[in-house]
């Protein structure tokens, strides 16, 4: 059984009032749901690129500024994993470098024909490096929750933003790593930088009752014998002679009182 279309048929069936309102109402439905996706799409990379901005400035990694900037932003995610590697073990694995490499790679690979194939192993492969490094900063401000938060970011990739900001804001709390100088060629067990390991008792000498301390010897030192002083000669003096003894003095004759005197008479009086 055959059918014989028409161009006709195909007119008729575009006039259709009834396909003319689908195809409008489908046309109005695609662009809804794109601009929904678009401030979706928008308000993921506002919140992502200032998470991974206050991490960065928070923890003096160089130019945070790349949290903005597509391609520097997963740039910037592995050197905040590199950050924590050097800070706990001393080394670095060079996030940063993998990760803007497979982005690269990714992105130019679509032009050529021989290596067009491998664009989708390098997407997972900067993914799953970007989850390493967002791991570590989890681990480091919120370590008893950090593996249930991966596990949300991988399962529910729109809640990842949400996750890296809310915890970002736990860095004043939680200090930056310390990494510890192996001891004795081995390498110290990880120790969590927000928790502090119990002060070890420290080990006090049992007490002991000291001897008396002995006298010690003293050699006596020699001395010579001194001399006998000579007494000084003084030349004898003369001997005083007796003074004289003092006269007594005849006692004082007491004068007669004076007698009265006459008045005299001025010539004026008389």
């Amino acid at each position: 059984m055959t059918y014989d279309y028409d161009f006709k048929d195909f007119d008729s069936f575009a006039q259709d009032p009834y396909v003319q309102q689908f195809a409008i109402g489908a046309m109005i439905g695609i662009t809804i749901a794109l601009i929904i996706a678009a401030a979706v799409g928008i308000v993921l990379y506002i919140f992502e690129s200032l998470a991974f901005y206050r991490i960065a400035k928070n923890r003096n990694i160089p130019n945070p500024w790349m949290a903005w900037v597509p391609y520097c932003n997963g740039y910037l995610i592995g050197k905040i994993g590199d950050y924590y590697d050097l800070k706990l073990t001393g080394k670095s694995h060079n996030f940063a470098i993998w990760i803007l490499c497979l982005m690269i790679g990714a992105t130019v690979a679509p032009f050529t024909v021989i290596l067009a194939f491998l664009v989708p192993f390098a997407v997972i492969a900067a993914m799953v490096f970007e989850y390493i490094c967002i791991y570590k900063f989890l681990k480091n401000v919120n370590p008893d929750n950090a593996v249930v938060m991966l596990v949300l970011s991988i399962i529910f990739p729109i809640a990842m933003p949400f996750i890296v900001f809310s915890q970002s804001k736990k860095m004043d709390i939680a200090p930056a790593p310390q990494y510890q100088q192996p001891y004795n060629g081995y390498q110290q067990p990880y120790q969590q930088p927000y928790q502090q390991a119990p002060a070890q008792p420290q080990y006090q000498q049992p007490y002991q009752q000291q001897a008396p301390a002995q006298p010690q010897y003293q050699q006596p030192q020699y001395q010579p014998p001194q001399t006998p002083v000579q007494p000084q000669y003084q030349q004898p003096q003369a001997p005083v002679e007796p003074q004289a003894p003092v006269e007594a003095q005849a006692p004082v004759e007491a004068q007669a009182p004076a007698e009265p005197q006459e008045p005299t008479v001025n010539d004026s009086q008389q």
